[in-house]
């Protein structure tokens, strides 16, 4: 079902008393507009300074988001709020449960004034400014648990940020500069403080009386007294050692940390000069463990284990792009890595990376394949001797069984030349051969655009690798590089490959697993019940090649509404995004979803975000225009273009304010496909899966990844 679209009020200082909230004839003041919204009422704001006019304090009430459009939109001014635990307070805005306040800057000058008043719920504060307030930027009391993110806070007079009884919440990747205490916490508040920049104000971080913060990954430095100063019985938590707080606390007037409280704080994984603390702490070292850089198997030290049975029926699990190495998380050879860490068939370094874009030099090739492939002379060859292979190289043992097993070999003037970096077809002709996979057909590397470029001695295995879908290349799935050095990440994806097509391991979806060239379709097929039903459909073009990719299931159909946990599955297996932020947790998305790694890969990478009651909404279908805005914000678009775009559309008013620039530059890069009606965009119209493949389709020809296909239904905005 159709969820019916959100109202939208607009509000303009220098608009007419008159005004009614449309976009022509806006409120002028955002008094106006809040006594005419209700729960799921966007208010956007015009800029301009809203203040004399408004009646303080600004109550917005549960469920409203306010949002600043259009420049710098500032919230001037204070009323009193009357409070059963404080008395009457001075206070600018007033947010209830649910609500959201995005690009908006807000300054009460009065004597103890407070910019922004939380008390319950679940609010959202995201890159607003609180500034020149008379005494807190944003005050959080009650059972308050806001989110805070992005936002800067400055030249307040007494805290950036001031929480007390039993709050809590996230306060993640703000700035608090130039103010008296750029974050207070006191009584039972207990909030997540994480990537905060907390510098240049008379003290960072105070906590006092039972203050129970978790602080992770700040920088509090530069302040004038204290940067972290901890009073009565508070006890922060600044690292555990299987959980490191990564806090840098330095540069600070007299100290980094100042410990006043009764107990001795404990820190683990942070940097502090211990000659720059007062007070008792206890350092505790990390109980992380440090993977060895060689598996034992490759030194010798281990038997190899005979191959594990073949697996029945195995079906890829769902893309993670977590990683028990620091180096690999987001990237894109993670399901790769992990997968052979979890076999013990790789290792990471001491310092907990993996180095997944290091080369691999001829020595460390010969080890991982033996260390994969136990040794079973099946090929019968006799050992060659290499002149500059020595008694005690480390890798010697290997480098012969990986001769005699056919996987290597040497040069014509009995070299092996141990660390010079292993090309990448000298890989895949390795790993066919060795594997004794047989040959392919020249035809079959049409796939790659730089097929000339494989040298004729690889050209059938290759082809063979290519068939069986062992070649992985990355960023661009249709260059082979052969002549390229290969790099760790690359080794491991196509060693996982081969243990694939021998049963070992079960299929990953990557988008970056080279799939074997196919018969051009020129139609659709889907089952119903027993009947072959054979049709073309719009987006045949762009949906068949994803499903070729293994990007959509075969089982689905073009004109099925999609999910959101459907699309956030098919961005991260089509895209293998970067995270971009810190995650979340969703409550209506537990770890046992079948979608949960990719919602979260999603979140991180900026192509979906959740609401501000921490829910995801999984099975909700997602709207043509949210698809839009995922990719342009997910894949960092940008284009010079203009609004007037937007004119081609005879829909064009449906476009909320915000999504403008956003539409804009999606149309620019040819994104938008509307079918049946070219001109007709409908955006707040559920999405349905052959539209979405159809603009991901596009989103990868962007990147270089799939070749252009032309269609009468995509906005061409040269037109």
């Amino acid at each position: 079902m159709v969820q019916a679209t959100a109202s939208v009020l607009y509000v303009n200082p220098a608009g007419s008393a008159q005004g009614n909230g449309t976009r022509q004839s806006p409120f002028a003041t955002l008094t106006q507009a809040l006594r005419q919204a209700s729960s799921g009422t966007t208010i956007q704001l015009e800029a301009g300074t809203y203040s004399s006019r408004e009646s303080f304090p600004l109550v917005v009430a549960t469920g409203i988001t306010l949002v600043g459009i259009g420049g710098t939109v500032v919230i001037r001014g204070g009323g009193s709020l009357a409070t059963e635990e404080f008395g009457s307070q001075s206070v600018a805005l007033q947010l209830q449960d649910r609500t959201q306040l995005r690009s908006v800057t807000v300054t009460n000058p009065q004597s103890q004034g407070v910019g922004v008043w939380l008390e319950q719920g679940s609010a959202l504060l995201t890159r607003c400014r609180l500034q020149g307030c008379g005494r807190d930027g944003v005050f959080v009391t009650g059972d308050a648990l806001p989110v805070l993110l992005a936002n800067q806070f400055s030249e307040n007079q007494a805290s950036g940020l001031f929480m007390v009884r039993s709050s809590k919440g996230e306060v993640r990747d703000n700035r608090f500069e130039q103010t008296g205490y750029g974050i207070a916490i006191s009584d039972q508040a207990a909030p997540l403080l994480i990537d905060n920049e907390v510098s240049n104000n008379k003290a960072g971080v105070v906590l006092s009386r039972s203050a129970r913060p978790v602080l992770r990954q700040n920088r509090i430095r530069r302040n004038q007294t204290s940067g972290l100063w901890v009073q009565d019985t508070a006890q922060p938590d600044v690292g555990q050692s299987q959980d490191l707080g990564g806090n840098e606390f330095r540069d600070n007037g007299q100290w980094d940390v100042h410990n006043e409280s009764r107990q001795a704080l404990t820190s683990a994984g942070n940097h502090i000069n211990p000659n720059r603390v007062k007070g008792a702490i206890r350092y505790v070292a990390s109980e992380i463990p440090d993977p060895v850089a060689v598996p034992s198997l490759l030194l010798g030290r281990v038997q190899p284990q005979p191959a594990p049975p073949v697996p029945d029926s195995p079906t890829p699990p769902p893309l993670n792009l977590d990683s028990r190495f620091r180096d690999v998380v987001g990237h894109w050879a993670a399901p790769f890595v992990d997968a052979m860490a979890a076999a013990e068939l790789v290792k990471g370094f001491f310092d907990g990376s993996f180095r997944p874009d290091g080369l691999v030099t001829r020595a460390e090739f010969a080890a991982l394949v033996m260390a994969t492939f136990p040794a079973t002379n099946r090929n019968g060859r006799r050992l060659k001797p290499f002149k500059d292979v020595a008694l005690d190289f480390w890798a010697r043992s290997v480098i012969y069984q990986a001769q005699t097993e056919g996987f290597i070999a040497g040069f014509p003037d009995n070299t092996f030349r141990p660390n010079d970096p292993m090309i990448r077809a000298q890989a895949v002709v390795a790993l066919i051969n060795g594997l004794d996979l047989g040959e392919g057909m020249t035809s079959e590397l049409g796939v790659y655009r730089d097929r000339a470029q494989v040298p004729p001695y690889a050209v059938e295995e290759v082809a063979m690798a290519t068939r069986r879908g062992i070649v992985v290349n990355y960023p661009d799935v249709a260059e082979f590089r052969p002549m390229q050095p290969i790099t760790r990440a690359e080794t491991t994806a196509m060693v996982y490959q081969c243990l694939v097509n021998l049963g070992r391991m079960q299929p990953l979806a990557s988008p970056y697993i080279v799939q074997p060239a196919r018969a051009a379709v020129s139609n659709s097929v889907a089952a119903v019940g027993n009947t072959v039903v054979t049709s073309r459909h719009w987006a045949d073009d762009f949906w068949q090649p994803l499903i070729a990719q293994n990007l959509l299931d075969v089982t689905s159909a073009p004109d099925a509404p999609m999910t959101r946990a459907q699309f956030a599955s098919l961005v991260v297996a089509a895209f293998a995004p970067q995270p971009r932020r810190y995650p979340v947790a969703f409550r209506d998305v537990p770890a046992s979803h079948w979608a949960a790694e990719a919602i979260h890969a999603a979140y991180r990478a900026k192509f979906l975000s959740g609401f501000p009651d921490y829910t995801f909404a999984p099975e909700q279908s997602i709207l043509k225009i949210q698809v839009l805005l995922a990719l342009v914000s997910g894949l960092g678009l940008n284009a010079q273009t203009t609004t007037g775009l937007l004119t081609r559309y005879q829909d064009q008013a449906q476009v909320p304010r915000y999504a403008v620039d956003a539409i804009a530059t999606a149309t620019k890069l040819g994104l938008v496909f509307n079918y049946p009606e070219l001109e007709q965009l409908t955006p707040n119209r559920v999405a349905t899966c052959g539209e979405v493949a159809a603009i991901v389709y596009q989103g990868l020809v962007l990147q270089k990844r799939m070749p252009p296909v032309s269609s009468p239904y995509r906005m061409n905005a040269a037109l």
